[in-house]
């Protein structure tokens, strides 16, 4: 009795260091082996240790090898950038923006997202993973755009392999709550930037707006696009991991709260699949995931980003200054997100493992928006931005029909029985969609209608 007691104070020491750990690695604070185990020893002391816990060097190992951590020298785009370029840049940046409001300094950037990855900890992405084969067809490019006060984001552009995906059969895709593009290799590219940046423009000029718009210097933006209401303002080159507002924590959150909608429906579907292949994805998934992920985003967290890459203005600038935080609590949302994606992850095991949240979210940071090779792959971009050909073959696969809304009414049935005698904190939101439901069922013009007796079924 006395081992089991001790090995779960163990458990719970490590579980709260690596909750602590994944907390400051999305800070993108270093934390070493001797830090690491220093906490342990804080954790130790704070929950009441009678059993003499030492942070030696073999738990320090056996809570790496449980947690898939690994030390490594921390490089990149941040290692390589100039810092008196940046200061330069942050001197010169007021200026910039004297003549605009918050409301109106806006960042825009592309990512990418490997819209049906699996939490397998053995999945490692390569650049050349982009070019081609299965897991380019995995693949999406998403363009977000925001502005400073976080009030005006706008419907992120989605670029996939194919235009009309089968699970899009019946749907209007202008009423889609992204922007759907398409090409043969997913990857932005000119003509389709130069096309969102018309749009853009076009709704600025709508609303009577003069806006700023800062971005990098990608091969795929170009400077000559003729624009009436918006100020394009390119970051000097490599500096945008410091510069740049989308690149100190909105990606990286957005990307937190997809994988989290990805995880949930893993688990969801679980029961009926007998392998990870077995649960389907489709693009339409996706969409609705990338939708709420970056509605998830609140304007704390994008004013703060905005902050932390030296966007400085009077707070009367601000829509609502009295949200703005300290640096040392900007990262609060992503933070609780990422435990929560941590805690979930726990119930989901790939090949006997299970991945931390922060290698999961982390793990198609590197992967190119368009197409860093000299390979001719831009003319076939160009080519074809809009081509109604693209098919992707995983598109073959057997889609699941949507049931009536005759169906979906006696679905609901059973939901509120659920609701009634399980879990009635959610009773309300299943009356108001079976409200919203009938509504619609009623109103649709091929109802016939019928006495109160149809309405019930003969014994």
């Amino acid at each position: 009795m006395k081992r089991k007691l001790t090995n779960n104070f163990a458990q719970e020491i490590s579980e709260k260091t690596y909750e602590w750990f994944a907390l400051q690695r999305s800070k993108r604070i270093p934390i070493s082996g001797p830090i690491l185990r220093e906490y342990a020893l804080k954790m130790a002391a704070e929950l009441g240790d009678t059993s003499g816990f030492k942070a030696s060097n073999g738990w320090l190992e056996r809570f790496k090898s449980r947690y898939n951590i690994q030390f490594r020298i921390i490089s990149g785009e941040a290692a390589s950038v100039n810092n008196e370029t940046v200061d330069d840049w942050t001197s010169r940046l007021p200026v910039i923006l004297e003549n605009y409001d918050a409301q109106n300094v806006y960042n825009c950037d592309e990512t990418g997202l490997f819209f049906k990855l699996m939490p397998d900890r053995t999945f490692v992405i390569k650049q050349d993973d982009c070019r081609g084969g299965k897991r380019a067809k995995d693949r999406y490019t998403v363009l977000l755009c925001t502005n400073w006060t976080g009030s005006h984001k706008l419907k992120p552009l989605v670029i996939g392999r194919s235009a009309r995906a089968r699970c899009f059969k019946g749907l209007n895709l202008k009423a889609l709550p992204v922007t759907w593009c398409s090409n043969k290799t997913s990857w932005m590219n000119a003509f389709l930037f130069t096309r969102w940046l018309n749009e853009f423009d076009k709704m600025m000029q709508k609303h009577n707006r003069k806006i700023i718009l800062f971005l990098d210097n990608a091969p795929v933006h170009p400077t000559d696009v003729k624009l009436t209401n918006i100020n394009l303002k390119f970051f000097p080159a490599n500096t945008t991991s410091k510069s740049q507002p989308l690149d100190q924590g909105i990606i990286r959150c957005f990307k937190v709260h997809y994988r989290k909608q990805l995880v949930q429906y893993l688990i969801a579907n679980a029961d009926s699949a007998n392998s990870a292949d077995d649960i389907n994805i489709t693009a339409l998934d996706a969409v609705w995931w990338i939708d709420a992920a970056w509605k998830a985003l609140t304007e704390t967290t994008i004013q703060n980003t905005f902050q932390a890459a030296c966007f400085i203005t009077p707070s009367s600038l601000l829509s609502t200054p009295s949200t703005a935080t300290s640096n040392s609590q900007d990262a609060a949302p992503e933070d609780t997100s990422l435990i929560e994606l941590n805690k979930i992850l726990k119930h989901v095991s790939i090949g006997g493992a299970t991945m931390c949240a922060n290698d999961f979210v982390n793990i198609d940071d590197d992967i190119p928006a368009f197409n860093i090779w000299s390979d001719g792959a831009e003319k076939i971009l160009l080519a074809d931005g809009f081509s109604n050909e693209d098919v992707d073959p995983d598109e073959n696969k057997t889609v699941e029909e949507p049931p009536s809304l005759s169906e979906a009414v006696k679905m609901l049935r059973r939901l509120r029985l659920l609701t009634t005698t399980s879990h009635p904190e959610l009773h309300s939101f299943v009356l108001q969609f079976q409200s919203k439901l009938i509504d619609i069922y009623l109103d649709g013009s091929n109802l016939k209608q019928k006495t109160i007796q149809e309405y019930f079924q003969r014994i």
